[in-house]
């Protein structure tokens, strides 16, 4: 079953290109087979394990509150779980996403000058997977929520955003893209303000879709305030790429393109 799910991937991911504007990023609709993609809901772990669900307020800043209206579970936990249907399907999902480092591998070809210029010869000799941890966790959102404009954590690698709606009703309740009316706003972690921004582009919240961006200062994305959620309380599945502590990378661009010719 892995084998036939990651083939339906990879064909999705190469059939998919890269988009530049504002910042590099892809747009992967009908991701998951139909038959896996109906088990998201059937397993919904903020359902079946809701003592596991936590504020995302709990970890992040306690100044604003309306991010409690974010609940999250770290899948991780899940996999701790005696085996069952609910907790099988879940470690499937693992199985076919984290073993032998096969998503990293998927979405490195999609964007080989990206990890080369972070990662120089390590990615020629497939080494840089040891450079990066990895955060799962699925989340939803109830009314009230939003989070300003921001381009994530310096650490951050990359961020793969599934949707797991529904239906086709509720785009606007996906993550939307801003670029600075500033040219020279500082980035990284800081949540800005929407004015200021302006934006550009709305990855739909659809069924089956993922959303994968790479980190750079230009990549301002954002949640609009939900004033009406759907059915789901916008549902859906992360994957966040850090970089390890006191990484020690090559940084001559001629490797670089050394590398990117080969």
């Amino acid at each position: 079953m892995k084998d036939q799910i990651r083939q339906h991937i990879k064909a999705r991911l190469d059939a998919t290109d890269v988009s530049l504007y504002p910042f590099p990023h892809l747009l992967v609709e009908n991701f998951w087979p139909d038959d896996v993609y109906k088990n998201f809901h059937a397993h919904d772990p903020l359902i079946e394990n809701n003592n596991l669900a936590r504020p995302w307020l709990k970890k992040h800043n306690s100044n604003n509150p309306h991010y409690q209206i974010r609940k999250q579970i770290d899948l991780y936990k899940l996999m701790e779980y005696p085996s069952s249907e609910h907790i099988d399907f879940w470690r499937t999902i693992h199985d076919v996403l984290f073993e032998d480092n096969w998503y990293l591998d998927q979405i490195h070809q999609k964007n080989q000058t990206y990890f080369a210029t972070l990662y120089g010869p390590m990615c020629k000799e497939n080494t840089w997977y040891n450079h990066v941890v990895q955060e799962w966790f699925v989340q939803k959102h109830d009314v009230g929520y939003f989070i300003g404009p921001h381009t994530d954590r310096l650490d951050r690698v990359f961020t793969n955003i599934w949707t797991f709606a529904k239906d086709d009703d509720h785009h606007e309740l996906g993550t939307s893209l801003y670029v600075p009316q500033d040219g020279d706003i500082s980035h990284g972690g800081r949540h800005f303000g929407f004015e200021g921004f302006t934006k550009v582009k709305q990855m739909p919240f659809a069924p089956n879709c993922l959303f994968v961006f790479f980190k750079s200062r230009f990549a301002f994305h954002a949640v609009d305030k939900i004033n009406k959620v759907d059915e789901t309380k916008r549902y859906g599945m992360q994957i966040q790429v850090y970089e390890k502590p006191m990484r020690e990378i090559t940084k001559d661009v001629n490797d670089y393109k050394t590398l990117l010719d080969d």
